[in-house]
């Protein structure tokens, strides 16, 4: 029986929805509902980590700390290793605006830098990008280590992209790679179903608790201008 419990279905936003019983997740005990509804997000933050590939010790860089970048960066923050020197099993991440800057470091990054001091603070290992910006992704290219790794989590839809990859990408054996949630990547589908991942991922939801990024509520009936206020980066 599910009547009366917190339960989560991937729906529209609405204030009801008939769905499935066999789409509805039963929400664990522990989480309330304004962290739940975080669920999707914290997935898809889990599936570019696992893409990613982090090994112990490695140096990574985050291009991006809206909501996705902040959860990737409390993922691998979760993870890292905490050497004694600072040189090793950092994350460094990049931001334009001050108050992403300020979360990233409550959410566990080792330092939250603008774009412009990238250069400077690497080379990384792996490079996550998650700005959704070309020029974000052209600096995560140029601050990986040869023979290092570059995450792509933004979606650019039909949006042209133009990258720099000259005789010094030519030469330098980094990999980029793409990073999409619908679906189990190839590589771990013996390893990992997408029910395996659904259970992490409520763990994540748990230990995170994202809804303390919240700066702001409204009602359904307040949507559009919320979103008229994200759009104008008055939120």
């Amino acid at each position: 029986l599910i009547l009366g419990k917190l339960a989560f279905s991937f729906s529209p936003h609405s204030s009801h929805a008939i769905v499935n019983r066999e789409s509805i997740q039963i929400v664990p005990d522990g989480i309330e509902a304004h962290d739940a509804v975080f669920m999707p997000s914290v997935e898809t933050a889990l599936s570019i980590a696992h893409d990613a590939h982090i090994r112990v010790g490695e140096k990574v860089a985050i291009f991006g700390q809206g909501l996705i970048g902040l959860l990737v960066t409390s993922i691998l923050s979760l993870q890292r290793f905490a050497g004694t020197s600072g040189k090793h099993g950092t994350v460094s991440v990049f931001d334009t605006l001050p108050d992403r800057l300020a979360a990233a470091s409550v959410m566990g990054a080792s330092e939250a830098l603008l774009p412009s001091e990238a250069n400077e603070a690497g080379p990384f290992d792996a490079a996550i990008e998650i700005s959704g910006n070309a020029r974000a992704l052209q600096s995560a290219i140029d601050s990986t280590v040869s023979g290092g790794r570059v995450i792509v989590g933004s979606w650019y839809g039909n949006t042209d992209v133009s990258l720099k990859l000259g005789i010094d990408f030519h030469r330098s054996h980094k990999t980029i790679k793409t990073s999409q949630v619908s679906e189990i990547p190839a590589e771990l589908t013996g390893l990992w179903t997408k029910e395996r991942r659904f259970g992490l991922t409520w763990e994540m939801v748990k230990q995170i608790r994202p809804s303390r990024l919240i700066t702001r509520r409204a009602s359904l009936e307040q949507a559009q201008k919320a979103y008229e206020a994200l759009d104008k980066g008055r939120e």
